[in-house]
């Protein structure tokens, strides 16, 4: 089959034709890339997508992004990268979403990547139907990108994303393609450093990086021109008039989530929760992460509490939980609760809580003292479980322990820098 046209995104890929296949550079035709001309003309919408994903104010969203094959995020093992980021980075700060790229849905059926991602997916990840392009949406509303060889990385770094490599393997990229550039550019994900550390380091240096700032502009040479030259190109093929209004760049469709891609499971997941108490205010600042998702070796979890629900089917977590979270829908009456009927089942608990009408909950300790914990000013992220992990760390803090030294105190709580505190009272 011999081509009638052959259409770059690029002048430089003119000269790659030239070298591999001279008799073709005649059909070549630079038409820009429709892609990243409608990538950028979906910043101004981040906002728009960023609430359609179901991100909060203040949360940042991290993209994984994978190719397919051996050399991919998605092919190595156990998906390393992406467990990794969901384990290492606090749930209440991020959200993740995993792009993957068509070619892997296709060779494995959409059945086997979510039974691949299941426990991921359990645990917050986020991942859109292939057949959509909440992929680009994703791009407009992201703060970070993990990526590989797959040219959405390349779409990442020209957007501005501070980005590092999940995995890269540099023989499957040309020696002088922009990929190959990008690989050389981009840190590759270090194994012994905290992830949390090596995003920030990313978000502070990659503006200024020479490197990545000679990168941009390398996909194409026609900027914003795409949409246009490529009707005129197909226009002509057609020997057809072109049609008298502008050819513009199409919007990124708002992106809906199906619901049964959320994974919610009818039991609380285990989480593993850090905290710093202050006692000014007093104050507790938290950071909570997927119990399940952990290695043996977590030192950024040191001094961690775990968080779990009674009734959760893998008996490990409530077994070992030093916080124990019932829902309202599975709350015996108040006045039914007794720390005798956990104690024998549950012998390293040190609080129970259970889920009150206005998100907060009613607490209770081995000696069968109850507290009240009532949001004052509860934002989106804050709820029942948050409530009882800061009452814990609040309590292992204080000098009196649990007993409150005044009928009631407030209590200041946040998760990370940049999501607003809530504010909590507990009363005896």
């Amino acid at each position: 089959m011999i081509p009638s046209a052959i259409v770059l995104s690029h002048a430089e890929q003119l000269g790659r034709l030239a070298d591999g296949c001279p008799q073709a550079v005649p059909r070549a035709h630079v038409a820009g890339d429709p892609c990243l001309d409608q990538l950028r003309a979906g910043l101004p919408f981040r906002e728009t997508y960023r609430r359609s994903l179901g991100l909060l104010p203040g949360q940042r969203l991290v993209i994984v992004s994978s190719t397919w094959g051996a050399g991919s995020i998605l092919g190595s093992p156990f998906a390393r990268t992406m467990r990794r980021t969901l384990a290492e980075l606090p749930a209440e700060e991020f959200r993740v979403l995993a792009a993957i790229h068509p070619n892997a849905w296709y060779a494995h059926g959409a059945w086997q990547i979510r039974t691949w991602l299941a426990p991921l997916l359990e645990r917050g990840l986020l991942l859109p139907s292939p057949e959509s392009e909440t992929w680009k949406a994703a791009l407009c509303a992201a703060d970070f990108l993990i990526g590989d060889a797959g040219s959405l990385t390349l779409y990442g770094v020209e957007l501005g994303i501070p980005s590092i490599l999940g995995a890269f393997r540099d023989s499957v990229v040309s020696p002088d393609s922009p990929l190959r550039k990008l690989g050389d550019a981009l840190p590759r994900i270090d194994p012994t450093n905290p992830l949390l550390d090596q995003l920030a380091h990313a978000a502070r240096t990659q503006r200024s990086n020479p490197d990545l700032a000679a990168l941009r502009g390398s996909v194409t040479s026609e900027p914003g021109r795409s949409a246009a030259l490529l009707r005129r190109l197909l226009y002509s093929s057609l020997n057809l008039p072109e049609p008298d209004h502008p050819a513009t760049t199409r919007a990124i469709p708002v992106p809906a989530l199906p619901q049964e891609h959320l994974h919610r499971q009818p039991h609380l997941p285990a989480l593993l929760v850090t905290s710093k108490v202050t006692d000014a205010g007093p104050a507790v600042s938290l950071r909570r992460f997927p119990g399940g998702l952990q290695s043996t070796r977590r030192g950024h979890l040191d001094g961690a509490h775990l968080v779990a629900d009674p009734d959760d089917p893998d008996p490990r977590w409530p077994r070992s939980a030093d916080v124990l979270v019932l829902p309202r829908e599975r709350c015996p009456r108040p006045s039914e609760l007794k720390w005798s009927a956990f104690s024998g089942r549950f012998p390293g608990c040190g609080l129970i809580a259970l889920e009150g009408d206005d998100r907060g909950c009613l607490v209770l300790f081995d000696d069968d003292t109850r507290l009240r914990v009532s949001w004052l000013d509860r934002p989106a992220w804050a709820d029942f479980t948050v409530a009882a992990s800061a009452v814990l760390a609040w309590a292992r803090a204080s000098r009196t322990g649990h007993r409150l030294p005044a009928p009631e105190i407030r209590l200041t709580v946040s998760a990370g820098d940049d999501l607003p505190p809530a504010l909590c009272v507990l009363a005896r």
